[in-house]
């Protein structure tokens, strides 16, 4: 899509879907990652 977009060039905006889109780069301590996700995804539910 954003190949497409920059072939014509229009402007494009990228977003991720689903209800607790997130991002982890490679750097990051996926184990924490993974704990916090679950705790941000349930937090408010209770």
């Amino acid at each position: 899509m954003e190949a497409a977009a920059k072939s014509n060039f229009k402007p494009v905006s990228l977003e991720l879907g689903g209800k607790s889109p997130l991002i982890i780069f490679y750097d990051d301590d996926v184990d924490l990652a993974a704990q916090l996700s679950l705790m941000g995804a349930f937090y408010n539910k209770a």
